[in-house]
Parts: structure tokens; sequence; C-alpha cells
């Protein structure tokens, strides 16, 4: 492990440092404006305390919990377009949702939505078991997942189009992504449990480092690449499960907020995971006041404004230098 590049490099430190001023002024100036203005002009300390503190917390939690989890998931299975759902997971979730809400089940664990978690736990036990097979690859990973999210996709519209429609119109919410049923204790567990498992995933940061180089590089360089990945693979499948068993699905925040971060600090993991923690949470605490306040009083979903917003920004990042990143396969 000692040939793995040491993140003391001194301009790589001095635009790590301005990355991490600039984000947190944009996460301070967000969290200003998501507390001062929403659906409604205004704003007591007790319509503060109920509604908007506690959505500020999970937005929070959220954001840290699926860009660090983007970050990971592309460097272990050494794909730039991966991200949290890829692996399925949220589809495992989403299928708990729907079903835990058609047949009343729908109770909460510390501000978690208890049907969803127990989906996506599911669905990354399944995961976790191939991960153990001798001779599996990142690519048989991913493949997995993938199809993983295939099915959890169609048992999902199954389920929708046989079950009684009455009983899905806060699961069709839930599945669009959303922060307002957030409670200030529950969002306060949530947002304890991603830093934790965050953490613990940065804890990792020379391995990941070494897995950028490769499997069989990483292997040379004495990682242990199998109990690696399954360690990695499992607190990255806790983290999503957290996010989106407590705000649904919300999509593109695993994706392009670790693009963005390394566009300026590169990509090794002992400043990029923290880097991507505080964007994360800048950018979803952002999409949070844009949901609430751009269609008042209306709120439209946040999952919905994620995706209006990243969609085209990927697009543009494919379209320029990322498109030939992401052609040679690693991380951009």
């Amino acid at each position: 492990m000692n040939s793995i590049p040491s993140p003391s490099s001194g301009s790589r430190s001095g635009a790590a440092t301005r990355s991490l001023l600039l984000a947190v002024l944009a996460w301070g100036v967000l969290i200003f404006i998501a507390l001062r203005f929403g659906s409604t002009a205004d704003a007591d300390w007790a319509l503060i305390q109920d509604l908007r503190l506690p959505r500020v917390v999970l937005a929070a939690a959220v954001g840290i919990g699926l860009a660090v989890a983007g970050a990971a998931l592309q460097a272990l299975f050494a794909n730039p377009l991966c991200e949290p759902y890829t692996l399925g997971i949220s589809s495992g979730a989403a299928l708990g949702a729907v079903v835990g809400n058609a047949l009343g089940l729908d109770w909460n664990v510390a501000g978690l939505a208890g049907p969803s978690f127990v989906g996506a736990l599911v669905f990354s036990m399944v995961l976790f078991g191939v991960s153990f097979r001798r001779g599996v690859t990142n690519l048989t990973l991913l493949l997995t997942g993938v199809m993983l999210g295939f099915l959890g996709s169609s048992l999902v519209a199954l389920w929708m189009a046989l079950a009684d429609p009455n009983g899905l119109q806060g699961a069709l919410v839930w599945l669009m992504g959303s922060l307002s049923r957030a409670r200030l204790e529950g969002a306060l567990v949530s947002l304890v449990v991603t830093f934790a498992l965050s953490f613990a995933i940065w804890s990792h940061w020379r391995e990941l480092d070494g897995l950028l180089l490769g499997e069989e590089d990483a292997a040379a360089l004495g990682v242990p690449v199998g109990q690696v990945r399954r360690r990695l693979l499992m607190l990255s499948s806790l983290l999503v499960g957290v996010c989106v068993s407590g705000a649904g699905m919300i999509g593109f925040i695993g994706l392009m907020v670790p693009h963005f971060v390394r566009r300026g600090t590169g990509s090794l993991h002992f400043h990029l995971l923290p880097l991507c923690a505080i964007w994360g949470a800048s950018a979803m605490t952002g999409a949070d006041v844009v949901a609430r306040t751009i269609a008042r009083p209306y709120e439209i979903p946040v999952g919905v404004v994620t995706a209006l917003i990243g969609a085209p920004l990927f697009i543009g990042l494919l379209a320029g230098r990322g498109a030939r990143r992401a052609e040679g396969g690693q991380p951009t």
C-alpha cells in the first residue's frame, strides 16, 4: 500500500482547500435561504422549527450519503457512470415502499420508512451474496445490480397496476423524491447514521485509490480486493438504503457531485470524499429550495428538480472532455 500516491501534494491540497471553503460558503447561504424562504412568505420561528429545519437536516443527510456512495461506487467499479441507483438498491427500496403502502405497513423507525429500508436491505443482501462467489468480478456485480434494478422496477409497475389506486398516492409522491415527511428527530438520526457510514467509507481512502489502478494492479500493491469490495459494497448499500428510505428516489446527486469535485481536486479519495459530502449536502439543500419555491404555493418533488438540473449538466459533461475520459473507463 506504500506505493499508492499520497494526498499531500501542495497544488492538490490547495485546490481542495479552496473547494472546501467555497462549498461551506455555498452551503451556509443555501441553509439561510432554505430556512428563510418557502412556499409561504411568512417565516416565524415555529414554522422554521417544525417544517423547514427538519428538511434542511434531512437534505444534508441525503446529499452527504448519495454523494459519498456515488464517489465510492465509481472507484469500486472503475466506471464513471456508476451511481447509487445503478446497483438496484433504490429499486428494492421503491418496491418495499409501494408494497408496504398498499398493505398498510406504513411504519417508521427513527424517521426512516421501514418497508423501503427492508426492501433496500433485501436487494443489498442479494448483491452481497453474489460478491462472495469465486471468480466474481466488478463487471459481474455491476450487471447483477442493473438486473436487480430492472427486476425491482418491473415488480413496482406490476404491483401498482394490480393494487388499489387509492392506496398508492403517498407511494407515488415518495417515488419521485420528497423531503416533505421530514421530522427533526428522524432527520437528526439520519444525519448521524449517514455521517458514520460516510466516515467508515472514507477510512478506506487508500484502498479506493488503489482500485483506481484496476483490480490486478491494486492486488499487486497489497489491496485485499475481495475483502475491500465486499466491505465497501455493504457500506455503500446501507448508505443508499438510509437515504432512499428517508427521502425516496432522488437521482443524479450521486452521479454529478463526484464528477464536479474531481474536475477541481483530482481523484484521490482523501480529499474527494469529504468534499463530495459537503457539496452533496449543498446540492440537496439547493434542490429542496428550488422544489419549494419555484412554483409556490405548490411543491415540486425534489427528485424531479435534481433530474431536470442533473440530466442537462451530465449531457454537457459527456459532450465535452468528460466524454473522452469516460470512454477510457476511468472516473472523471
